[in-house]
């Protein structure tokens, strides 16, 4: 009979001889006790996670956890068993097989080691045991799941919450019924899976590959099993903590308000007194440092080694099974002489009228001293905005620089750092500002002349400078054919860059196969009275066709179904704690809300930002004709795709179109480009970016439905026209291109980028009627992206050629 089994059955003997104790007699060691230890995922693989900023993966993590684990209790005389003890794809085996290993093994208690993940922006520790929260498998499992809740959480002290997170798998995953989670599914044993902390909320990242932050996750399990076991705790303690520098922010993702709004040092010395035992910190930007096996008593903690740093110590008092935080913010050397680091951007001809210079400076410093030591010649009024850290000061003209002159900045040693030491030479620059006289539209959607917009556009204008906003009304005018005024609704202005952004929507719907104007009058000025010298008129036609009405299978009024980006997998290259799914009642198309995507690409190109639908909804594919859904572009030139599941889990992508759009459209593909005669499932949204497209953006989406209607074709095609498909698309490394000719012909056959640049001409020449292959393998200069094949057919007694495009997708 087990140890864990004899103390049960005292227990109740002791509860209903109505025995009042608070608790049996310890033990001294883990003798007789069976423990299992499941290090989650393994081996790299497709499910193992993978957190690039700060290179972790959690297959690591969870292994150098369950490693120490093992030595701690066999050091405590425990039967230890492991499901791997190594990192290879071998060891990532099957989760039935793992707690049949555990059942096989006999085991006391079952433990799974994880870290968590979900949008970048939370860490805190979760516990999961088998059953509902109020209704465990194992009555057991959820009162040590409690405990260990509480010893992790108390061995640190940088969560972003403190509530405590202790549930059972069935309320944690109500869409998978009673079938929980599969490492715990088949145990005959109380199981707990511990997510110890977020590995995808950066500054936990980096403390995660420190091996010393992992043991201490270690010996927070033992202090739990050791309590829960009535087992004798160790006289000795730790001492752990993270050092910091007060004067820097991270350049990361940090929850305001936390010990994370500082940035971790480097290499620091760390000496204990007495014992003179020393600890270096390492430069994994997580300033952590621990010493272990520490006996009860007060210490000093010396700080010490970093350059420009003041040494400073800490007094702590150790006591026994615990865990001393010892965090310490150093202080800089306040005698050390400021440097004027940069001041950007470096530009010294052409500057625009209200070009923004930052000045960084290598200290904190006394800002109103600053203020003062910065002129211009000729004289400025200027505007000043300084980081919270006094580091780093932002100077803007008030009004403008003149046109065409020359202008001289000077940084005087009158600069101090806030502890009034002055810089040690004055700092000075040049620049020739721009011949410019009159405010310049660069940039406008709809195009003029632009055919088949939406009826439900967002009208973009973008200036070479910030307006004169109380103009916007008055002299940015839309109007319908007969001249009449539209009102508009959600008007945003920006200034970005510095450029003057002004977008807005009509405020009802606009007409099918009607001719709009955006009318700009030629006295709209910039914020330095330049104006626009003339009127100018934009037209657009809306589109003819109206759209197909369809049957709904995905409303977007309840988006917890989807995960956010860094959650869906095949995200790639963007910021995690920057680019999300969320629910907006801002935009919306019906219903209640849309799902407001936010991404920030890091890259020039390759990003992939995909949120995932685990509702997966079923697609008829003997009834629906065509897939689509609400979509507000935000005319960032990124592509669009929707992903589908063949087979149950088959993965297959479709391009859909460039975002080259502002405003709802509804955003269709025939169901015929989905190469099954069964059934699927729609699952993922997916942004692409291109070599052109914009590195962040944000768009809605809503309603998404499946059609039984098909356009009608107003002039179909006849018999003799000639034929054009591709495949496969998407592809890798080379393309099948293939041309059915009826007649006789002259053909031209190209690749072309989005945005109109010729990529490759494949053919040139006169063809027989018949069918013809082309390959296109694009050379590596060619970047993912979507491409358009062109044909160009001139048949003998035509004026104007035929011509074909198809879309294809390079996916490198």
């Amino acid at each position: 009979m087990s140890k864990r089994l004899v103390y049960f059955i005292l227990a109740l003997f002791l509860y209903f001889t109505g025995t009042v104790q608070q608790s049996l007699c310890q033990t001294p060691d883990f003798t007789d006790y069976r423990f299992f230890i499941n290090p989650g995922h393994g081996g790299y693989d497709s499910d193992d996670r993978h957190m690039m900023e700060t290179d972790f993966w959690e297959s690591e993590g969870n292994l150098v956890k369950g490693l120490f684990l093992r030595q701690l209790m066999v050091n405590l005389k425990a039967t230890v068993f492991m499901s791997r003890t190594t990192n290879t794809t071998a060891d990532d085996l099957p989760l039935s097989s793992i707690s049949s290993m555990a059942n096989a093994a006999n085991a006391d208690f079952f433990l799974a080691i994880h870290s968590n993940g979900y949008n970048g922006t939370q860490n805190q520790p979760l516990m999961l045991f088998r059953g509902y929260d109020d209704q465990p498998v194992y009555p057991e499992s959820k009162v040590i799941a409690g405990i260990i809740w509480d010893k992790v959480y108390e061995k640190g002290n940088c969560w972003t919450s403190s509530t405590k997170w202790v549930k059972g798998d069935w309320t944690f995953y109500p869409d998978w019924g009673t079938q929980g989670l599969g490492v715990l599914r088949g145990l005959t044993m109380p199981g707990v899976l511990s997510e110890g902390s977020f590995h995808d909320y950066i500054p936990e990242g980096w403390r995660l590959r420190n091996i010393d932050f992992l043991h201490h996750e270690s010996w927070a399990f033992v202090r739990a099993l050791t309590q829960h076991e009535n087992v004798t705790p160790v006289t000795h303690g730790l001492i752990a903590g993270i050092v910091r520098d007060t004067m820097k922010i991270p350049s990361w993702y940090f929850k305001p308000g936390t010990r994370d709004q500082r940035l971790p040092m480097n290499d620091v010395q760390v000496t204990l007194i007495p014992g003179n035992r020393k600890y270096r910190v390492d430069n994994l930007n997580n300033g952590f440092f621990m010493f272990d096996s520490v006996a009860p008593g007060p210490y000093k903690v010396i700080f010490d080694g970093i350059e420009n740093f003041m040494k400073d110590s800490l007094e702590v008092n150790v006591i026994g099974n615990k865990t001393t935080l010892a965090d310490i913010w150093l202080q800089f050397d306040t005698a050390i002489v400021p440097q004027v680091l940069s001041v950007s951007p470096v530009i010294t001809d052409s500057v625009v009228f209200n070009q923004e210079f930052t000045f960084t400076f290598s200290l904190p410093m006394n800002r109103d001293s600053v203020q003062k030591a910065i002129g211009f010649s000729p004289a400025v009024q200027m505007s000043y905005k300084w980081d919270e850290m006094s580091t780093v000061l932002k100077v803007r003209p008030s009004v403008q620089y003149l046109p065409k002159t020359n202008y001289c900045v000077n940084i005087s040693t009158v600069a101090c750092s806030k502890w009034k030491v002055d810089i040690a030479s004055a700092y000075n620059f040049s620049f020739i500002t721009k011949n410019r006289t009159r405010l310049v539209l660069k940039k406008y959607f709809p195009a003029s002349g632009k055919t088949g917009i939406s009826i439900y556009p967002q009208i973009r204008l973008i200036f070479d400078a910030p307006l004169n906003e109380s103009q916007l009304t008055g002299k940015i005018l839309l109007k319908d054919e007969s001249g009449q005024v539209l009102n508009r609704i959600r008007e945003i202005y920006t200034v970005k860059d510095g450029m003057g952004h002004f977008y807005f929507e009509p405020s009802a719907q606009l007409s099918l196969n009607k001719t709009y104007k955006v009318a700009l009058d030629q006295n709209l000025a910039d914020i330095g009275g330049n104006e626009l010298g003339k009127t100018t008129e934009i037209s657009f036609t809306t589109r003819s066709d109206p759209y197909l009405p369809g049957t709904l299978i995905e409303s977007f009024d309840n988006i917890a179904a989807f995960w956010d980006p860094e959650a869906s997998g095949s995200t790639v290259g963007t910021d995690n704690s920057l680019t999300t799914f969320t629910s907006s009642n801002l935009m919306k198309r019906e219903g209640t809300s849309s799902g407001m995507l936010d991404y920030v690409f890091v890259n020039l190109s390759g990003g992939v930002c995909r949120t995932f639908d685990t509702r997966k909804p079923l697609i008829d594919q003997g009834d629906a004709k065509s897939f689509g859904m609400w979509v507000f572009g935000d005319l960032s030139y990124n592509a669009l795709e929707y992903w589908f599941y063949l087979s149950g889990s088959t993965n297959y992508i479709v391009p859909v179109d460039t975002i080259d759009w502002a405003g709802w459209e509804l955003k269709t593909i025939p169901v015929s480009a989905i190469p099954v005669n069964t059934d699927f499932n729609f699952h993922s949204i997916v942004i692409r970016q291109t070599s052109e497209g914009e590195k962040t953006g944000t768009m809605w989406f809503d309603e998404a439905l499946i059609s039984s209607i098909t356009a009608i074709e107003e002039n179909p095609k006849p018999d003799d026209y000639p034929d054009l498909r591709i495949y496969p698309n998407p592809f890798s490394k080379t393309d099948n291109i293939c041309v059915t000719l009826k007649e006789s012909s002259e053909i031209s056959l190209s690749v072309v980028s989005m945005t109109g640049t010729m990529i490759e001409s494949l053919a040139s020449d006169v063809y027989p009627p018949g069918e013809y292959k082309f390959i296109w393998t694009p050379g590596p200069q060619v970047s993912s992206g979507i491409y358009l094949i062109r044909l160009e057919v001139r048949k003998s007694g035509f004026f104007m050629p035929v011509v074909i495009t198809e879309r294809c997708v390079l996916i490198r």
